[in-house]
């Protein structure tokens, strides 16, 4: 499992930094804080997008 940054998250799925606060902030994406840094763990990233696609599917 590795670990990302906003900015990457940001880059990886072409989202606005504030939209990735957005999902952030609504828990629909989990970080892990180590410190003051915020990490967004790829397992959490790949489950929310895999969601997207199955109410994209559905």
């Amino acid at each position: 499992m590795s670990m990302l940054t906003k900015k990457q998250v940001c880059e990886v799925t072409s989202m606005s930094l504030s939209s990735i606060n957005r999902l952030i902030a609504s828990n629909r994406v989990r970080p892990v804080k180590i410190g003051r840094a915020v990490r967004i763990p790829s397992d959490e990233l790949e489950a929310f997008l895999q969601g997207l696609k199955e109410a994209r599917d559905a």
